[in-house]
């Protein structure tokens, strides 16, 4: 796949080589040279089939693996498939879903520069037609793995009951485990909404994490697999994969504000929140233009957004 613009930041490469800028790089990988790719489209495919038979719903259709550096007799970094602690989460593209690293990619994207804190993550070259995601873990800090528990491992509950919860009940369990409830529940708030502005529906209880940092505080984790469904999938009915104010759909800010005090998030801070990503919509609007999403889908997208912030501000 041949591009004249950044992997990273979606802004024209003006002449530099590659497929990313360097200031771009080094943000995502130390350095301002990629590392190579020690893996063909190929093999990736034939670890994807083996991730799709363990795997069901639609972030087990977008297998993840695991990579990690090797240094090649020239000195040169390189990325290769490797078992379940890599240093880098990656993603290929799906065919069921054309289209999908790049809406992720975007999406994550849209919630950092919205303020959200998010993983790492970037674009890369893969196949003909589309790129791949991949994304630094951070449940690393220089080399030792930080202990990180899913909501659905807080609530016992077993993989297959991911979906079966409220975001009121994971607000308890950051009220019960978190060292900065206040903050965490903030950007819980947040953090749904801005799921519910760009049309996802498949935030289930694994999607969302508490981590203990290298300080031993335990914090909500940045933000991850985050995916406007509503494109992928339309004729998806629900809105969110939990429960908000007892229903999966048709929210209004009612709603949100209901959830919100729940949290115990003031109606100055969810203000503060609605300004915001309010602010942002404009600059939504120009990255979504620029981005890898295949140009057919960039209007679907911003359809998606648009009737979204009209439904809540109208």
């Amino acid at each position: 796949m041949t591009t004249e613009k950044c992997y990273f930041c979606y802004l024209p490469l003006a002449g530099e080589a590659g497929h990313f800028h360097a200031k771009c790089s080094r943000k995502i990988f130390g350095t301002p040279e990629p590392p190579e790719f020690n893996f063909t489209p190929e093999l990736i495919n034939e670890l994807a089939k083996e991730f799709l038979g363990r795997h069901k719903g639609i972030t087990g259709v977008q297998p993840k693996l695991s990579l990690d550096e090797e240094r090649s007799s020239g000195k040169k970094r390189r990325l290769t498939v490797v078992g379940l602690w890599g240093k880098y989460v990656f993603k290929p593209p799906v065919k069921m879903y054309p289209g999908v690293t790049a809406n992720e990619d975007l999406t994550m994207r849209l919630a950092e520069m919205s303020g959200i804190r998010t993983a790492e993550h970037s674009l890369v070259p893969f196949a003909a037609d589309e790129p791949a995601y991949i994304s630094p873990r951070f449940d690393r800090e220089s080399g030792i793995k930080l202990h990180m528990e899913d909501m659905a491992q807080l609530s016992e509950v077993s993989t297959s009951r991911k979906y079966r919860s409220s975001l009121e009940k994971v607000g308890k369990l950051i009220k019960k485990y978190s060292d900065q409830v206040g903050d965490d529940l903030m950007r819980f708030y947040e953090l749904n909404l801005f799921c519910f502005l760009t049309g996802n529906s498949d935030m289930h209880l694994k999607n969302f994490s508490l981590i203990c940092d290298s300080r031993n505080e335990i914090r909500l984790s940045p933000a991850y697999d985050l995916l406007n469904t509503k494109l992928l999938i339309p004729d998806d009915t629900e809105e969110f994969a939990l429960t908000m104010n007892g229903k999966k759909s048709r929210f209004k800010m009612e709603d949100f504000a209901v959830f919100a005090e729940s949290l115990s998030v003031s109606p100055k801070q969810q203000q503060t929140i609605h300004e915001q990503f309010y602010s942002h919509r404009d600059q939504w609007k120009e990255v979504i233009g620029r981005s890898f999403l295949p140009e057919w889908q960039k209007d679907g997208y911003l359809e998606i957004v648009n009737e979204r912030f009209k439904r809540l501000f109208p």
